[in-house]
């Protein structure tokens, strides 16, 4: 007897028969040349949890002993630069919804995939953006991890990030992307895709337009960008689901869901999910300067070298 079985991959979405009699190694093998993937693990449940394909599983059970009748199974690549899923840290767990959004507002559904499209919400934190793409990616501990790693890069590649690059020496803007309160932006995108070797595409909700940063890479990772804040794009099955079952990597040559992300982000427009960077108070963190958006934030570094802005509550 044939059962049926979805598979949730960074591939996307894939219904899979098998017979009920076949072996845990021959699931292995079908979902291995499914998905294009040569080590994975498997989970499946709610809440999440493994799917023993251990050798010696792989040699005695038999599949309709695993009860995955009607199941999905989530599969998590290991034999590529991207880290394996692990559980996500207290300080990485995506809020909810933004404020003043209802929770049906910040998800789509998306039929051809059995799923939804849903953004997945970062603290406002100053390190939203290595969150965003750290969880992506399922780091640990992100801001920390992301923050380093590309200071050691800049220090590294001195001729790519000089002094004209960065608007600083780069000993001090280093100095300054180690803090926990310092923001991260193009230049870090930039180089975070080229330490884990995929694209970054980066969503303006204001304009819609798409930065992509990497190039020829074969996977993607998507955020939205709403003027000062990054967020992450997911997608799940199941709107219910912990966010540690959403799919957050793709092929790059799976432009649908980029369109359907773009999708997400004019419903957000709409609802304004945005900051409008002309207006809001800025301050800089080297001289206490204040000033009233991005334009007289540029003037002051003009002026003065200074790099080091953020956001001021009101």
């Amino acid at each position: 007897m044939k059962i049926q079985i979805r598979l949730r991959a960074p591939s996307g979405q894939a219904r899979l028969e098998v017979d009920d009699e076949a072996t845990v190694s021959d699931l292995v093998k079908l979902i291995g040349e499914k998905t294009d993937l040569k080590r994975f693990s498997l989970k499946y449940g709610y809440p999440l949890k493994n799917l023993d394909i251990s050798p010696e599983s792989q040699s005695t059970a038999i599949v309709k002993d695993l009860q995955l009748r009607g199941e999905t199974i989530v599969v998590a690549p290991f034999d590529t630069d991207i880290a394996a899923p692990q559980p996500l840290a207290a300080e990485q767990k995506p809020k909810l919804v933004p404020k003043g959004i209802e929770p049906d507002e910040t998800s789509l559904e998306w039929p051809d995939r059995y799923g939804f499209i849903v953004l997945r919400v970062m603290p406002d934190d100053n390190s939203c953006m290595f969150t965003a793409f750290g969880g992506a990616l399922h780091i640990d501990n992100p801001s920390v991890v992301l923050r380093r790693q590309v200071a050691e890069y800049i220090l590294e590649h001195p001729e790519k990030y000089s002094k004209v690059i960065l608007g600083a020496e780069p000993s001090l803007y280093v100095s300054r992307i180690r803090e926990s309160d310092t923001w991260g932006g193009a230049i870090e995108l930039s180089i975070l895709s080229d330490i884990y070797s995929v694209e970054i595409s980066s969503i303006d909700v204001k304009s819609l337009r798409v930065d992509q940063f990497g190039e020829n890479k074969e996977s993607r990772v998507i955020i939205l960008y709403s003027g000062i804040h990054y967020d992450r794009i997911a997608f799940c099955t199941d709107l219910s689901y912990p966010v540690e079952g959403d799919v957050t990597i793709w092929p790059t040559k799976d432009e649908d869901v980029l369109k359907e992300a773009k999708r997400l982000a004019q419903r957000l427009q709409r609802l304004h999910y945005y900051t409008d960077t002309t207006d809001f108070v800025i301050k800089c963190g080297t001289c206490n300067w204040n000033g009233q958006g991005m334009i007289d934030a540029g003037k002051h570094q003009k002026e003065t070298g200074h790099t080091d802005f953020r956001e001021m509550k009101i």
